[in-house]
This record gives C-alpha cells, sequence and structure tokens, in this order.
C-alpha cells in the first residue's frame, strides 16, 4: 500500500519540492545581497530543509544531540549515500554549519546561483589543488567558530555501505583544533540512491557520535589511525542504528 501512495503521490512531492528550492534559493540570494553578515546565523538553509523534506514525505529521528554543545563549533564527519544526506543534516543539527559540494551543481540555475554566492564551499574533484584551496577555506570559516560538514568518502556511494575515507576531515580538525564529531545518516540510500531520479518517503535516523579530540602534534601514523576509529565508529553507528527490515 505505501509503495502505491508513493508512485501515484510522487509526481506532486516532486513539483512542491523543485517549487520550494527555488523559492527558497530566490530568499537566500536576497538574504546575502542585503544581510551578507548577519544572513547564516539565521540559518535559513535550515528552514530550506526542513520545507523539503516534509513536501518530501521524509521524517528525521535524531539521537546523541546531548553529545555535543550548540554554542561550540566542530568538524562534522558523516557517511554520503544520497541527496537527502544534506538536507537531513541540516534539520538534524541546529548549529550554524557549512557544507562542501560539487563547483557543477553551480550549473543548476537558481539554486547553483545560490551556492554560487554563498559560503558554502565549492571542490573540484578534477582539478589538481582545488581539495586544498576548499579545505583552506574550510579552515578559515572554523577559526571564525563555523561548523562544516564534510563526507570523507568523496562522492556518495553506490550501493549505500562505507567507503574509504579520505584524509581531508582530519586535516581540517588538526589544523583547526576543534573536535570531529562522527554522525551516522541511516535511511536516505533507500530513500534515494545515487543514480535514481525517483526518490520514496520514509524515516531517516542520524546519529551523533561522541566527539574526537586530536592534538594539534598529530603525526601521519596518528592520522592514518584516528581515521581508521573514526570509520570504524560511523559504521558501528550505522549498524546499530538499521531500521528494522532494512
Amino acid at each position: 500500500m505505501k509503495r502505491l501512495f508513493d508512485f501515484f503521490s510522487f509526481p506532486f512531492r516532486l513539483i512542491f519540492v523543485v517549487l520550494v528550492t527555488i523559492i527558497d534559493s530566490i530568499l537566500g540570494l536576497l538574504g546575502l545581497l542585503f544581510l551578507r553578515n548577519y544572513y547564516f546565523k539565521l540559518m535559513h538553509y535550515r528552514s530550506w530543509a526542513k520545507r523539503l523534506l516534509f513536501f518530501s514525505g521524509v521524517k528525521v529521528e535524531v539521537t546523541g544531540l546531548e553529545n555535543i554543545d550548540l554554542s561550540q563549533s566542530y568538524v562534522f564527519v558523516a557517511n554520503h549515500s544520497s541527496y537527502f544526506d544534506i538536507p537531513v543534516i541540516f534539520v538534524a543539527i541546529p548549529i550554524n554549519l557549512r557544507i562542501m559540494y560539487k563547483k557543477e551543481l553551480e550549473r543548476i540555475p537558481i539554486f547553483g546561483w545560490y551556492l554560487k554566492y554563498s559560503d558554502f564551499i565549492a571542490i573540484e574533484r578534477e582539478v589538481v589543488g582545488s581539495a586544498r584551496s576548499s579545505l583552506n577555506q574550510a579552515l578559515e570559516l572554523i577559526q571564525k567558530d563555523v561548523s562544516v560538514l564534510i563526507f570523507p568518502e568523496g562522492t556518495r556511494s553506490l550501493d549505500g555501505k562505507l567507503k574509504e575515507f579520505k584524509k581531508g576531515a582530519m586535516f581540517l580538525a588538526v589544523r583547526s583544533g576543534k573536535p570531529i564529531v562522527p554522525v551516522a545518516i541511516v535511511g536516505t540510500y533507500d530513500l534515494l540512491p545515487r543514480g535514481k531520479w525517483y526518490f520514496k518517503s520514509g524515516k531517516v535516523r542520524i546519529v551523533i557520535g561522541t566527539p574526537f579530540e586530536i592534538s594539534p602534534q598529530s603525526g601521519k601514523n596518528d592520522l592514518k589511525e584516528i581515521t581508521s576509529r573514526l570509520a570504524g565508529t560511523i559504521s558501528f553507528l550505522i549498524e546499530d542504528n538499521k531500521f528494522k527490515g532494512i
């Protein structure tokens, strides 16, 4: 019955999702134009995420929010398997947060323009030096007490399973002196897998782990160990919080 409902309701949900994204992108552009220094403190992007998820029929459950201080800044590290990952994180973590996104998203009319002129961080994977430049930009934001979200797998997983972590998050954590927070996203792959355009309604679970304190004196061997520990923590949180039947 639920699959039948999803099938017939999908066109209407898609229309509302597109309209919400267009309207909120325009409002975001106006906010950036007139309220540049104050705009991101309003967390308008979080309101967009709430509306998008509402019209998509996606509900978010959050556990572990007590592990972080919402008045502090962090480097958040999460698994990545769906376009839903970003809006669910925005909804789940009510903190002044920036994301890193693929620069080609700037080609999308209106929404891409908003990304381009925002404080979100563009990265071109095919351009040498772009990743380091993006990490330096993220570092500048963190030093202003802004939190940053990184997907250390580098791109969305094709099968929903956790992939090898790159070391960018470790670079940020060490250079910034900020704690790094493991975050598990459970359920988004089942709603909108990579390579699919049809999304389903359903529940998503966000699990916020205990922050990792990383010493600025950490060497390469230490970073390998920390990266492995971080990946292991997120993998455990995913497996321990899967919905029944998944």
